[in-house]
């Protein structure tokens, strides 16, 4: 009969309702929830190998992984489109779940089961047992008076001849689990922000003098004043210092002097010291005493195809369609000296001008002195001086404001639950001929805190009520056989 009830139920459900159905059930899947969180794994752990050398290493030991390895180091996994997926897939999931568990919740804060057995107070950890000359109701008003100076909410029901006694306090902290799951939500929702429009420059170089665009819609710009660094008598260095201005559009946001370990912040822009390096200031120029190019251009990002003691630089120049090579002096002559065919010396710089249109065609150069000037083709290079650039690292996380916010409601909804527990004690009165015999127990299994708590509670009836309690602890092995009448509830 239930099953064709069922069927029936079943029958007359749309499919459009079963569809909704499947999918909720889906978001509340604890198996789905754990696959989304394996994959997750997964990925960030794909993340952070791209970051170090354990793929190249596999890529070394078996050759035909090494595609694979190369397609890990050109994939920023923590910017792309899976990562976000499964970022909102677990949003949605914490959602629905958080959903489900409202009413059942919001029952046990309004509308808790206060009916409960003997059976469980029999076999709680702790309980106390009193003999009252009273009758049950006014024995129940005791207790109701004692609890409520204790900022207990005390609800008793009448079952046959006996009356059972629900009694809580802190019970709109369970509601402490929703700012929590909140948090879990902003995190999620901080990932996909982050992973959407945030960004990192790892190797972001402003030479001294010079500005640079940070570029990725950001409108800011970054001009090096003046790099300094500090030693050690061993040569270890002390400091990195790069006095920065920060322009907005055009107009100056801020200025500050970075280190290692001090950073540059505006908005979700931060701006971290990480190397530096030397850089060839050139003035180029064509026939025409056109300007081309005058700033400086990085040495050391690259070496010397011939020589990897010579740091270079590279420069193009789309006005001409043209590439200047730049090559310093080899940096240590007592290494393969073989290979050091320029001979530099200190104050030159080796330059060669490369057509992009026809790579095949003859490239031209030649070596110039510092300050002076050399003709190749139809551009002339002067090398102005030598100078110094710094090594930047710029990230953008516009998802930080949202992970604030997560973990101040991370913080709230644990402290609530934790310093504010749902305090709970359930008992029976029942009539024991001239007089009321009524046993309490706590719910605060394992919970030292709780049970300290209901022993407060048995001092200040003895008080309130002029009798001796009898108290009965029992070995905490034993457990609890009987389930909770709230838990049984739900």
């Amino acid at each position: 009969m239930a099953q064709a009830t069922l069927q029936n139920r079943s029958a007359r459900r749309s499919p459009i309702e079963m569809i909704v159905d499947r999918i909720w059930r889906f978001f509340c899947s604890v198996r789905a929830a754990i696959y989304e969180i394996a994959f997750l794994a997964v990925l960030v752990l794909l993340g952070t190998l791209r970051g170090s050398d354990a793929p190249q290493w596999l890529g070394n030991a078996i050759p035909f992984t090494q595609p694979a390895v190369d397609w890990l180091y050109g994939w920023d996994v923590f910017h792309s489109l899976p990562l976000m997926l499964i970022l909102a897939l677990l949003c949605v999931a914490i959602v629905v779940c958080t959903i489900n568990r409202v009413p059942g919740i919001w029952k046990t804060i309004s509308n808790p089961v206060v009916r409960t057995t003997r059976g469980f107070l029999e076999s709680s950890e702790l309980s106390a047992s009193y003999s009252m000359p009273h009758q049950p109701d006014t024995a129940a008003q005791g207790i109701q008076s004692t609890l409520g100076k204790n900022r207990y909410r005390v609800l008793h029901e009448p079952h046959g001849s006996d009356i059972h006694v629900f009694a809580d306090k802190n019970r709109l902290a369970k509601l402490g689990t929703f700012p929590f799951h909140l948090a879990l939500i902003l995190m999620l929702i901080g990932g996909i922000v982050g992973a959407r429009y945030g960004f990192r420059e790892n190797s972001f170089v402003v030479p001294e003098g010079s500005v640079r665009d940070v570029g990725h819609n950001t409108g800011l710009s970054v001009e090096l004043v003046q790099f300094s660094d500090s030693w050690r008598e061993d040569g270890t260095p002390v400091e990195y210092r790069s006095d920065l201005v920060l322009y907005k559009n055009g107009e100056v946001v801020d200025e500050d002097s970075i280190t290692v370990n001090n950073p540059m912040t505006h908005g979700a822009v931060t701006i971290y010291q990480s190397s530096y390096g030397q850089t060839a200031r050139l003035l180029i120029t064509d026939n025409q005493d056109r300007v081309l190019f005058d700033d400086s251009v990085p040495l050391g990002l690259y070496t010397s195809t011939a020589n990897p003691d010579a740091p270079a630089g590279v420069q193009m120049l789309p006005q001409v369609n043209a590439q200047i090579n730049v090559i310093a002096p080899d940096e240590d002559r007592a290494n393969a000296p073989e290979l050091d065919t320029l001979n530099l010396q200190g104050g030159q710089m080796f330059v060669q001008v490369r057509d992009t249109v026809d790579p095949t065609s003859e490239p031209v150069s030649a070596v110039v002195e510092q300050g002076e000037s050399v003709a190749l083709g139809d551009i002339n290079v002067q090398f102005v001086r030598e100078e110094r650039f710094t090594l930047l690292q710029v990230a953008s996380n516009p998802g930080i404001p949202i992970f604030w916010a997560a973990s101040f409601l991370l913080v709230a909804g644990l402290a609530t639950t934790f310093y504010f527990p749902h305090r709970r004690v359930r008992g029976i009165i029942s009539r024991d001929g001239d007089q009321a015999g009524v046993t309490l127990a706590p719910l605060a299994r394992w919970d030292w805190s709780g049970q300290r708590d209901f022993r407060r509670i048995i001092e200040q009836l003895e008080r309130d009520l002029g009798v001796k309690a009898t108290v009965v602890e029992r070995p905490k092995e034993t457990g609890h056989p009987m389930a909770e009448p709230d838990q049984a509830g739900a």
